[in-house]
């Protein structure tokens, strides 16, 4: 198996699994509503997150040193304030769980800055090559 198979696994497929079991929870009645909408909200925002990473990853791989540093530098400040801002948004004007939004948000988010990282690396060994 090769590590861009893992990465997908990882970035696509066991997120997704985790999508349809929390929706499943919620129509079987496992879980209320204030709280499947903090864990889709917290997902989604995290997620949203990873996206915008992503993209800035892969705009700035084959830019100069310099331009990558700025690409990708840039876009986690411009993802901190998005997310900063969406996170405070859902909280003060939704009616969600805060306990379980903000548990849900951090850790997805970690979960895809350790994607982010594995993929990073991932581009240095195929470079290396």
């Amino acid at each position: 198996m090769n590590l861009n198979t893992i990465l997908r696994f990882f970035a696509i497929y066991l997120p997704t699994l985790f999508t349809l079991v929390i929706i499943t929870a919620y129509f079987f009645s496992f879980i209320s509503k204030p709280i499947f909408i903090s864990l889709i909200l917290g997902f989604l925002i995290s997620f949203i997150n990873f996206l915008i990473g992503f993209v800035a990853i892969k705009r700035g791989i084959n830019k100069s040193d310099k331009s990558f540093l700025f690409i990708v530098l840039g876009g986690i400040i411009i993802r901190f304030f998005i997310t900063f801002l969406s996170i405070i948004t859902v909280l003060v004007f939704l009616d969600v769980s805060p306990f379980y939004f903000i548990f849900t948000a951090f850790i997805i988010y970690f979960y895809y800055l350790v994607i982010e990282i594995f993929y990073l690396k991932s581009l240095k060994i195929t470079e290396n090559l």
